[in-house]
């Protein structure tokens, strides 16, 4: 009877297999394969949301509460004042902002008006400010306090400085302003951020299609220098329901989710912003997150999403117990970022039930030119999710395997360069046709497939696993760091003759920086010189791509044909360390 029974379920496996497009869809259970997305703008997905749920709490940053009611009041506030900057369609407005209530207004206001959010990071250095005010010939800057000291002298038409302290309350905001006293004060170009809310024009909404450019995020293409990456509001709007659809038990109107990564990078933007608000849920706004206490910040804002990069897990681990049940709120854990080994998962996961919560973590993949994850370990049972696969691909995506440099397959469990196509795959980088052209191929199965630049294969279920990068990239604290650009900027430094940046193991990061550096000829190797190059470093760089280690050489060591032999720098990058 036995033998009978497992002939039967051969062939029950065998007829389900043949009903499947992928696959990876035998893992759906009752999820969709296909999934209709709305036609729209994030501005008008957001809308459509807001008139279903007008009191829910869409916005609670520190003690301050917005409704969704409440919140599009702001978000049409600041689209009219926008209007008065005399902003046109396509334009677009450069954000250098963290994560506050005013910030994530202004992406749906500057949509609202046909506009593009060009966003960059706070802490950016002011080169880079530069650089993507004029990739995106954008006249207008809306700015933080924060992001003041490298911001001050760039000349931009509009200069908008939005202090941290605008959405708290009186107390706090009190005490936000005498700390940040010297960042606050506005030169002669500058306009404060309430003078620009007192000019006002009648707002003219402009009609965006779906496949019409949202914002832009800068990140790295195939050579690893940083390209700006323009993401459609179909992109947004196809990640936030993809989303909903793989982790539908948590992404749902009332539930919250702690958005503490940050705008400018796309997890933060497309998936803690956009996809939660979409979805009827609280975000619980931190403008940084404290990494010396994340286990009392996450016991005070009780969120029940909280997505994170592994360095966050890690650092929780190290961190103070929180208490018994402190962290019962939490219903699911979201990694993504950087690669998350199966020990910290599982640690972090005895961790979080050792106090009070019933959560596991799930682990996505992908890039921000795919507008987030492609793939996730998120409707897959643990036993399906374990041996390191990084899940299975969204509804509508597909991940495939390919020979680097063809888009010949490989065949189940051979690795190869994965591939991504799909709806959330980015629009292109803007002014860069030869890089867009290189990483966004038309294969011959007609698809627009994105080159990842990542290794990894398919198992015959459709479970995706990854295994090493080909781009020379360091991800440190889930940012991407390219050596390209660091090694451009310390080589004008007057002392260095040439240099080259490797990513060396950080036990909570990930990894970091490391210049080696071979001075000029007629320079001496001394503390004096090594501490003035650090500092330069530090004025010129952004602060998380500054190098943590130093190595002065007399070489660089070359392979031969006369490159940089990385390879062996990073094999030596923990055994060396001099005039460190």
């Amino acid at each position: 009877m036995g033998i009978v029974n497992e002939y039967i379920d051969k062939i029950v496996k065998f007829i389900k297999k043949e009903n499947y497009e992928y696959p990876w869809q035998q893992y759906y259970k009752d999820m969709s394969r296909h999934l209709n997305y709305f036609e729209g703008s994030i501005y008008d997905k957001l809308k459509e949301t807001a008139s279903n749920y007008p009191n829910y709490i869409a916005i609670r940053y520190f003690d301050t509460e917005y409704t969704f009611r409440e919140f599009m009041k702001m978000i049409d506030d600041i689209a009219s004042s926008l209007m008065s900057l005399d902003i046109v369609e396509n334009e677009c407005v450069t954000l250098c902002l963290p994560n506050t209530p005013e910030s994530f207004a202004l992406i749906y206001a500057i949509n609202k008006i046909g506009a593009i959010a060009n966003i960059v990071h706070p802490l950016s250095s002011t080169e880079d400010i530069k650089r993507a005010l004029k990739e995106g010939d954008s006249d207008t800057l809306f700015c933080s306090d924060v992001s003041m000291p490298k911001a001050r002298g760039i000349n931009v038409k509009n200069f908008i400085m939005v202090p941290s302290s605008v959405s708290l309350n009186p107390i706090l905001k009190t005490l936000y302003n005498i700390k940040s006293n010297v960042n606050l004060k506005l030169e002669d170009n500058m306009l404060s951020y309430s003078d620009f809310l007192k000019n006002k024009k009648e707002i003219v909404k402009v009609k965006r299609n779906a496949t019409d450019p949202a914002a832009i995020i800068y990140s790295g293409g195939t050579t690893g220098k940083p390209k700006g990456i323009i993401i459609s509001n179909l992109n947004f709007n196809a990640m936030a329901l993809q989303t909903r659809s793989v982790c539908k038990e948590y992404i749902r109107p009332g539930s919250s989710v702690l958005s503490a990564l940050p705008i400018f990078h796309v997890f933060g933007l497309a998936l803690c912003c956009h996809t939660c608000l979409v979805a009827g849920m609280t975000c619980i706004i931190v403008p940084k997150i404290n990494t010396k206490k994340i286990n009392k910040e996450l016991k005070k804002y009780k969120p029940i999403v909280y997505p994170a990069v592994p360095s966050l897990l890690k650092l929780s681990l190290n961190d103070a117990v929180p208490g018994k049940n402190a962290l019962k709120n939490i219903g699911v854990v979201v990694v993504g970022g950087d690669y998350l080994s199966e020990e910290v998962k599982n640690n972090f996961e005895e961790f979080l039930h050792e106090h009070g919560s019933t959560a596991v973590v799930k682990v996505g993949y992908g890039l921000s030119e795919a507008t987030g994850f492609a793939c996730a370990t998120a409707i897959m049972d643990e036993e399906d999710a374990k041996n390191g696969t990084i899940g299975i691909p969204n509804p509508d995506m597909e991940i495939r395997s390919f020979e680097v440099g063809s888009d010949v397959e490989k065949p189940s469990g051979e690795v190869g360069e994965l591939c991504i196509t799909g709806p959330t795959v980015m629009m292109g980088y803007i002014n860069e046709e030869d890089e867009t052209n290189n990483t966004l191929v038309r294969h011959s199965d007609g698809k627009i497939w994105l080159h990842t630049g990542d290794l990894g294969y398919i198992d015959e279920t459709g479970r995706v696993f990854y295994t090493s990068r080909l781009k020379r990239m360091i991800i440190t604290n889930g940012y991407n760091v390219y050596p390209i650009e660091l090694e451009e900027i310390i080589n004008k430094c007057e002392y260095v003759k040439t240099s080259t940046v490797i990513g060396i193991p950080h036990k909570t990061k990930g990894q970091t920086p490391k210049a080696v550096i071979v001075l000029k000829d007629n320079v001496e190797n001394t503390s004096d010189v090594r501490t003035k190059i650090k500092i330069y470093c530090k004025n010129n760089l952004a602060g998380y791509a500054v190098p943590t280690e130093y190595e002065f050489r007399d070489e660089l060591p070359m392979t031969a044909v006369g490159k940089v032999a990385f390879r062996k720098l990073e094999d030596n990058g923990t055994k060396q360390n001099r005039n460190s």
